[in-house]
């Protein structure tokens, strides 16, 4: 798992989102997020075993800043957090720590104009993101595809970032920006 550098992730939106990781055909990664949850907690399980194989947790309840932990749980392993940069209705930036807590990379809203579209014409407009390292050179993309269910790839450079950090980032960003 977290051997390649193409994801796809597949969302079903019911009374819980449902996400599935998929590394080339195979599903990997499964996860199940409650809606209405004041303080989001929720669990990445192996699609073969349903055994929990990350854990997301917001570091604060209701707050539009809060840094969202990603814990390896077979290892206990902080992968990193996914965390709001400046709120701008403009263009969304979120900021990838790594495990000591310093950014490791940046995953930001393609453009101004696609934003502002999303925002005030329709949500049908797939979201596309620039994944960033530490330096702001580019290290790959979340671009999604119109589908009736939200999809969308994860094209990353496991050389520069830590596939892990992007791939439940994305999942992470798509959650908490219910896309």
């Amino acid at each position: 798992m977290f051997d390649s550098s193409r994801y796809e992730v597949r969302q079903k939106v019911s009374i819980s989102n449902k996400y599935v990781v998929y590394e080339g055909d195979d599903p990997v990664l499964s996860a199940k997020q409650k809606k209405f949850k004041l303080k989001e907690d929720f669990r990445l399980n192996d699609h073969d075993t349903g055994e929990e194989r990350f854990r997301v947790k917001a570091d604060s309840v209701l707050d539009v800043s809060a840094a969202y932990d990603i814990v390896d749980s077979r290892t206990g392993e902080r992968v990193g957090a996914v965390k709001r940069g400046a709120f701008s209705f403009a263009r969304h930036t979120y900021q990838l720590l790594g495990p000591d807590g310093s950014v490791a990379g940046r995953i930001v809203e393609d453009s101004v104009p696609m934003a502002v579209a999303r925002r005030l014409v329709t949500t049908l407009i797939p979201f596309s993101y620039r994944i960033e390292d530490a330096t702001g050179a580019s290290v790959g993309a979340v671009d999604g595809q119109f589908s009736l269910r939200d999809k969308y790839t994860v094209d990353v450079d496991r050389e520069r970032i830590d596939p892990r950090l992007a791939v439940v980032g994305a999942v992470v960003i798509d959650a908490i920006e219910e896309n």
